[in-house]
């Protein structure tokens, strides 16, 4: 995209255009995508994250500068928002090798184990009742089921953007709505023992 016709598109997000939203979106995404995939590996992760780069830059375009670079400010964005995501993967494998070593050693009884995944399945059905009806079907298909985003695209007769705005909003719901560090913990030995 030529420096005028950007500064143009940028002046006219700025001013709330969804249509130039759109253009820079589409306009970016293979060099945003390609750049975040390069450093996740990870085709879902890397969506939700362009996804969410996006999504910063409508809800700050007031502070958009149209002089300076788009593309510059879009790799920044998405620079950070991938260290941030690596970061909290850290500090959840370090919080997650922690609670099992703390619940191997104190729970030997594997009925009390099966109780716990019970308990912390009730706790998570319950939370998933507060998402709405699509992005709950989206959300059990995808994490719980383990169904490809393109699976469930065709399912459902979605598009794949769709599925992964549907995954967004669940997964900030659970995370807004899940109170105790312990059913987390119970949460992520369940799912990654």
């Amino acid at each position: 995209m030529q420096p005028v016709e950007e500064r143009k598109r940028v002046k006219e997000l700025i001013e709330g255009s969804t249509e130039a939203f759109e253009d820079l979106y589409h306009r970016y995404r293979p060099l945003i995508y390609t750049a975040i995939f390069k450093l996740i590996k990870s085709h879902e992760l890397s969506q939700e994250i362009f996804q969410d780069v996006f999504i910063r830059i409508w809800n700050q375009r007031d502070r958009l500068d149209p002089d300076k670079s788009f593309k510059s400010y879009l790799y920044m964005i998405a620079q950070n928002l991938v260290y941030d995501h690596l970061r909290q993967l850290t500090a959840n494998r370090k919080k997650l090798d922690t609670f099992k070593t703390y619940y191997l050693k104190t729970s030997g009884n594997d009925t009390e184990n099966a109780l716990d995944l019970k308990e912390t399945q009730a706790y998570l059905d319950k939370i998933l009742e507060q998402v709405p009806e699509k992005c709950r079907q989206v959300y059990i298909l995808c994490k719980l089921e383990g169904r490809s985003y393109e699976d469930v695209s065709k399912l459902l007769n979605i598009s794949i953007a769709t599925v992964n705005s549907h995954i967004v909003k669940a997964s900030r719901i659970i995370k807004k709505n899940w109170k105790s560090d312990y059913y987390i913990f119970i949460l992520f030995f369940y799912i990654f023992k």
